[in-house]
């Protein structure tokens, strides 16, 4: 069924018989139903088919970090949500290919959170048993308690885990039980950022390495 817009000398969005109707950059198309090809894939179809299989399937994985993490700059984007513009991210800046010609996710250049504000520096990161311990320096310019510290953990292929407002910013150090570290051992790539939350504005993540 097709809906009749603007009038009877308008377009139309939808199927009439055996044709469509959208819009298309403020201009009304018309075209008929597309049939499967029957060409076999190119080497460039094959691989972006791979590149678009790991993307949504990382991206599912970690989606209430990313749509936490890029929600202010959805507000941005009239045409995309936040959860959008994270898989753009890592589909764009993440998968890279290695030497035999393979996608795979550069974990160093993932960004959680993306955000205006000034990243965390001289970061250490130590386990403890379950315990993870976090220090960083100080800015003088996120001295009040609105300024707070999020920290993600990431496994391509475990369940992620995922902190917000473990801190505040001016602490320079916290401790925090991650509980599973005690059911499972396994590697996680850690990313903390700072979050101002009378604004609502984020720093852009910083890849703290593997524990």
């Amino acid at each position: 069924m097709a809906i009749l817009e603007d009038g009877p000398n308008g377009g139309f969005r939808g199927k009439v018989g055996s044709v469509y109707g959208y819009k298309l950059n403020g201009e009304w198309v018309i075209r008929s139903a597309r049939t499967p090809s029957t060409k076999p894939p190119t080497a460039a179809q094959l691989l972006h088919r791979q590149k678009m299989k790991l993307n949504g399937e990382f991206c599912q994985r970690i989606k209430p970090i990313l749509t936490f993490g890029y929600q202010f700059e959805a507000a941005k984007d009239l045409r995309r949500g936040a959860f959008q513009l994270g898989q753009k991210h890592v589909f764009n800046s993440v998968i890279e290919l290695d030497a035999a010609s393979k996608p795979y996710l550069n974990m160093e250049k993932l960004q959680v959170f993306v955000g205006e504000l000034m990243p965390p520096t001289g970061i250490e990161v130590r386990l403890e048993n379950d315990i993870l311990k976090l220090s960083w320096i100080p800015n003088p310019k996120y001295y009040d308690s609105i300024y707070k510290l999020n920290l993600a953990l990431i496994n391509p292929n475990k369940p992620m885990d995922f902190k917000i407002g473990v801190a505040d910013a001016a602490q320079g150090e916290c401790s925090i039980e991650i509980p599973v570290f005690k059911r499972e051992k396994f590697d996680y790539h850690v990313y903390i950022g700072f979050w101002d939350m009378y604004k609502g504005t984020l720093s852009n993540s910083v890849y703290c390495g593997i524990i």
